[in-house]
């Protein structure tokens, strides 16, 4: 699989696992809330935790290839790190990837690249802040690991709708379903100018008895650098909000900046 390839169905995907969060505040109470105010409280809410694990699924395509993946990690959101281990299956090849993410940067190591890195590196690196820079976009509003910036994409919700009551990891919690107002994301406009990004409704558990996020799931469709179309959908879950988190960025001397590359998805 092509670097730039295997880069754009990776990144964004794993990249989006860093808008998770959790909280340990009190419930909001439902009763007198619409439920585009009630989940968005709950969005506020999360922000206040200081660490959550974090398990995913996401499904992705780009320049024909296809690929599958499945991980689960840890976010201290008080020091903005986390790391994740994930596998994948893309066009008949099975294989495995470690992420580290400091602030915006990003960090994969994995067999996938390993043909590909200088001799002597391990580790591949994305500082998404510099290279969204570069294209007139400020990630750090996207995809930073701080849950007052990600998850206040969701203040851009709206015809929200109660779906049901369902179960997440055993726990009971509701299920909503609204649309993003791009216009009312940060650094959304620019994204859309940029990827011609289009969202598929935001489908978001709230727990019954914590008021907390428990699950959040999108699908974006957007175009390549080669003007290709591209896709993912990713579902999120989160759970042991408030753990210790011990996560170290990979040596220097065995890291490779790739920094220089396109943004996968966001041209040039």
């Amino acid at each position: 699989m092509p670097r730039r390839v295997a880069l754009t169905l990776l990144v964004l995907p794993l990249g989006a696992a860093a808008c998770g969060g959790g909280g340990t505040s009190a419930k909001p109470t439902v009763s007198n809330l619409s439920p585009v105010a009630y989940v968005k409280g709950a969005a506020r809410q999360t922000t206040k935790a200081t660490s959550e694990h974090v398990s995913l699924k996401a499904d992705a395509t780009a320049g024909g290839q296809q690929i599958s993946l499945a991980g689960a990690g840890d976010f201290d959101q008080q020091r903005h790190v986390g790391a994740m281990h994930v596998t994948f299956a893309a066009a008949g090849m099975n294989g495995s990837i470690d992420e580290v993410l400091s602030g915006t940067t990003v960090y994969m190591r994995s067999p996938l690249f390993g043909a590909s890195l200088p001799q002597g590196k391990k580790w591949l690196k994305l500082d998404l802040q510099k290279a969204g820079k570069a294209r007139g976009v400020d990630l750090s509003a996207l995809l930073s690991q701080s849950p007052a910036r990600s998850l206040g994409q969701l203040e851009g919700l709206r015809n929200v709708k109660k779906i049901g009551s369902e179960h997440v990891d055993g726990a009971s919690a509701t299920h909503y379903r609204g649309r993003i107002d791009l216009s009312k994301v940060p650094q959304g406009a620019r994204l859309k100018a940029l990827t011609h990004a289009t969202y598929t409704p935001f489908d978001i558990w709230v727990g019954d008895d914590d008021g907390y996020i428990r699950r959040f799931r999108f699908g974006v469709a957007y175009m390549v650098p080669d003007g290709s179309d591209a896709d993912f959908t990713i579902t999120m879950d989160f759970s042991d909000f408030g753990k210790s988190v011990s996560v170290s960025e990979p040596p220097a001397s065995e890291v490779f900046d790739a920094t220089g590359l396109a943004l996968p998805g966001l041209g040039g």
